[in-house]
């Protein structure tokens, strides 16, 4: 039986995390949950109204060139099942860290870590992702990425230098990449919407180290109105190196907006 920890529920109920310390409680909007069979990353973030865009899981993974070049198999946080949990308070914020490896299916490590520090605000939840080399990785060019998937969206969006994009998802693929159209380095947000509910999910990314050190951003959709939201530290675009010991990192925001105050955001 899959175990999964429920961070709180609604916007007038207060639950603690029950995977952690259970010190001070969380107050949110939202039904918040994670999976510690999948490495104990995001499994759920869901708004009240159920037919608004959710996140359904959340991994950091490679299929393909990174480890062994021209061959496809995922290793990645999917195949973490003992991720390390720890809770801190600072400030008077809450922060949950959840750490743990790139394995393959048989449960070997890659020589990859990962840390993702998650911080719970009333509006939006804050996820700070770390990728850590345990040995040295030369020529790396392939696939390598941290990857939330999606359900319940029937358009998506995005904020690029060129202004904002909006488009129906009618096929199956990717929808949109930064790397053809660059995001606005003023306001880097993208996401998916469902006009029915005139709900957005929305996607900020709030700094990347070293800079330029992703190759591309991503939707990848599909018309049944799930998919994935990427942002690759390889696509395959460019040929990259890390030592052991250096460490990529990403900071992003997850909110949900009325698509008719979306650009109001900016």
């Amino acid at each position: 039986m899959k175990r999964s920890w429920i961070l709180t529920i609604f916007s007038a109920l207060v639950a603690t995390l029950s995977f952690a310390l259970n010190r001070e409680p969380v107050q949110t909007q939202w039904l918040i949950s994670f999976q510690r069979e999948s490495g104990g990353l995001l499994s759920l973030l869901c708004h009240p109204d159920l037919e608004a865009p959710k996140v359904t899981g959340m991994a950091i993974y490679t299929d393909w060139g990174i480890l062994k070049p021209d061959r496809y198999e995922i290793v990645g946080s999917q195949n973490e099942r003992k991720p390390k949990v720890s809770e801190e308070i600072s400030s008077g914020e809450k922060f949950v860290i959840v750490e743990g490896r790139l394995k393959d299916r048989n449960g070997q490590p890659c020589g990859l870590k990962y840390r993702v520090v998650h911080k719970f605000a009333h509006d939006e939840v804050v996820m700070d992702v770390t990728l850590k080399a345990e040995r040295d990785f030369q020529s790396m060019r392939g696939f390598l990425a941290t990857m939330l998937n999606f359900a319940g969206a029937t358009e998506w969006f995005a904020c690029t230098q060129k202004g904002w994009l909006f488009a129906e998802i009618s096929r199956d693929g990717r929808v949109f990449q930064s790397a053809h159209d660059p995001l606005d380095t003023n306001n880097p947000t993208l996401g998916v919407a469902n006009p029915k509910t005139g709900l957005a999910l929305i996607l900020t990314l709030k700094n990347a180290e070293p800079e330029e050190s992703l190759d591309n951003v991503f939707i990848h959709a599909n018309p049944t109105g799930s998919g994935g939201i990427f942002l690759a530290w390889c696509d395959g675009i460019a040929t990259r190196e890390m030592k052991v010991g250096d460490e990529w990192k990403i900071s992003i925001s997850l909110s949900f907006t009325r698509l008719d105050r979306l650009i109001a955001v900016e």
